[in-house]
């Protein structure tokens, strides 16, 4: 009679051992990339650091003004700049870039300094920074700021 399970199926030792080491290395692995990884949101104005975004990259020049390197510019700050160029880009047909990415530059950089300015610790800051973030990227926007921030953005654009 012949056995269903055949060779195959019987227990090896050794390659039980290898299976158990290569499952032990796969856990390993993904322990470290989970401790390494990002988990997407920054917790501070220098985390993730990386590249402008291609469409606004050729604007670096006037949106990085304080001497940053394009190539490792923090997440909160690409996304600052790219939703300001843009959104400048879609309300306005007729824009200069030049004197755009100026505009985007000088808000960013001055409400930093007011939330710095205006809190007790950076971590506070950057909560603030984010909650003003996410009030421009509302319905009412810009409008929807109060006074203090949007004297911000006015000195900008002068």
């Amino acid at each position: 009679m012949i056995s269903v399970h055949g060779r195959r199926f019987r227990f090896n030792p050794i390659a039980s051992e290898i299976m158990k080491r290569r499952f032990s290395l796969l856990i390993l692995a993904l322990f470290l990339l989970t401790a390494c990884g990002s988990s997407g949101k920054p917790k501070s104005f220098s985390e993730q650091q990386g590249p402008l975004p291609e469409k606004i990259s050729a604007l670096a020049d006037g949106l990085l003004q304080k001497g940053e390197n394009p190539e490792l510019v923090p997440l909160v700050q690409r996304n600052f700049l790219e939703g300001c160029v843009t959104g400048g880009f879609a309300r306005v047909d007729s824009i200069d870039s030049v004197a755009l990415a100026n505009t985007c530059a000088c808000s960013y950089y001055g409400l930093i300094d007011y939330v710095r300015d205006n809190t007790a610790t950076e971590l506070a800051a950057f909560e603030l920074f984010e909650d003003i973030d996410k009030s421009l990227k509302q319905e009412e926007g810009y409008a929807g700021l109060s006074s203090n921030y949007t004297e911000i953005f006015a000195t900008c654009q002068s």
